[in-house]
């Protein structure tokens, strides 16, 4: 039987959020649940709606994400009333990779376009409230998986552009995201790793910090690129 851990989230009127985690809780040393269940939620939280969102969508928060972490542009967002709240559930299976659901919180006559709007909003506040908790080693493996998962999501969309599924004036989205998303899920759940505090790690730190920045500039340059075909300038 799977089992699974949860986080609750809720956030005030300027949306800043506040959590509860509950369900099972990992063995040691993975009983950390800053470490190893909010840290990951961030990548895994918006791998998941890459499933859902519209390609433009998808592309600005990918673009909110790629500013906040590197950049440290980040403004927090009110997040659209029609969202209540929202429940991520990590599901152990038992194998090398785990499941991801989002559970949002929806007001009775709220709409879709609504409701996504919110998660976005949501997604934009919550990256940046789990990541401001890391230490520099943590904050450095999060900043790797995010740039993994944007980059696997940025060559799906130009992917679907080349095959002009996509484009400007073609915002559309099909079946073919939800298992992209399912796929990024697996890879990332899998490649999340927490480096450990000690003095070899140092050297990894300097060039995981230089392929970092390495990243930044092919992330820029695609998003750049996509952004100008899919007419979001």
């Amino acid at each position: 039987m799977s089992q699974k851990t949860s986080i609750k989230l809720n956030w005030d009127k300027a949306g800043k959020i506040n959590h509860q985690i509950s369900g099972v809780s990992l063995p040691p040393p993975r009983n950390n649940n800053l470490l190893w269940v909010l840290a990951p939620s961030t990548p895994l939280l918006l791998s998941h709606q890459y499933g859902s969102m519209q390609p433009s969508h998808g592309l600005i928060t990918s673009s909110w994400i790629i500013d906040m972490l590197f950049d440290n542009k980040y403004v927090l967002m009110p997040i659209n009333s029609a969202l209540k709240g929202g429940i991520i559930d990590f599901i152990y299976t038992g194998g090398p990779s785990i499941k991801v659901k989002f559970h949002p919180q929806q007001g009775i006559f709220a709409n879709s376009d609504s409701v996504e709007e919110g998660v976005r909003q949501l997604l934009n506040n919550y990256y940046h409230y789990v990541y401001s908790m890391l230490d520099g080693y943590s904050r450095i493996a999060v900043k790797t998986i995010t740039t993994l998962a944007i980059g696997l999501y940025f060559t799906f969309i130009e992917e679907q552009i080349q095959s002009r599924t996509i484009g400007k004036g073609k915002d559309s989205w099909s079946l073919a995201f939800p298992s992209m998303s399912a796929q990024i899920i697996s890879i990332v759940s899998q490649k999340y790793y927490v480096p450990e505090k000690h003095s070899e790690n140092e050297e990894w730190a300097r060039k995981q910090t230089v392929a970092l920045e390495d990243n930044k500039i092919k992330l820029r340059s695609k998003r750049n690129s996509l952004f100008t075909t899919m007419g979001l300038y």
